[in-house]
């Protein structure tokens, strides 16, 4: 009975769950965690190494090709990167399993135009990533310092705010 009444709760509590998280960005990760490094190749086939970032912040978002969550999100991300490009920040997207062939594709479909690395072997399991799509902003020492489990809008004012916020903290 007991756990009825719990899984009765869960469910009714769940689409206002959602709707929390749409409001808030990112949640901060406190105390911040040192980055798993990803060496990875990406969708190229190009070997890729996260320390190339070394220095900025990066998005890094966890995603799949089948995620409709993961791929909704995807033109917000652009927006995004396109916006704050310039600004030390950058978007690394990791696809979490197979088949490979087909993010290449996608991406150009959608005209996606930050990095995309693929994990065929679930390799960044360090990331404590427990869905899809999962995301943390990595500072640019290489800590965890923000995460986001679920879609997120990635509105950009929320994002340099977000970053601002994390400068004028670490200074």
């Amino acid at each position: 009975m007991r756990t009825l009444l719990f899984s009765f709760l869960f469910i009714c509590a769940a689409p206002f769950m959602t709707i929390a998280q749409a409001d808030t960005i990112m949640d901060p990760i406190q105390p911040p965690k040192k980055a798993v490094p990803i060496v990875l190749p990406d969708s190229n086939g190009q070997p890729f190494d996260m320390a190339e970032y070394k220095g900025k912040y990066i998005l890094v978002n966890f995603w799949a090709h089948w995620c409709g969550p993961c791929v909704k999100e995807f033109p917000a991300m652009q927006t995004l990167y396109d916006a704050l490009k310039e600004d030390n920040f950058t978007i690394l997207a990791v696809h979490a399993g197979p088949p490979q062939g087909r993010v290449r594709p996608f991406l150009e479909k959608k005209n996606i135009t930050f990095k995309s690395v693929l994990d065929a072997n679930m390799s960044a399991k360090g990331w404590d990533v427990r869905a899809l799509p999962m995301s943390y902003l990595v500072s640019p020492d290489g800590y965890l310092i923000y995460k986001a489990l679920g879609p997120r809008e990635w509105e950009v004012d929320k994002m340099k705010a977000l970053i601002q916020q994390h400068r004028e903290n670490s200074q």
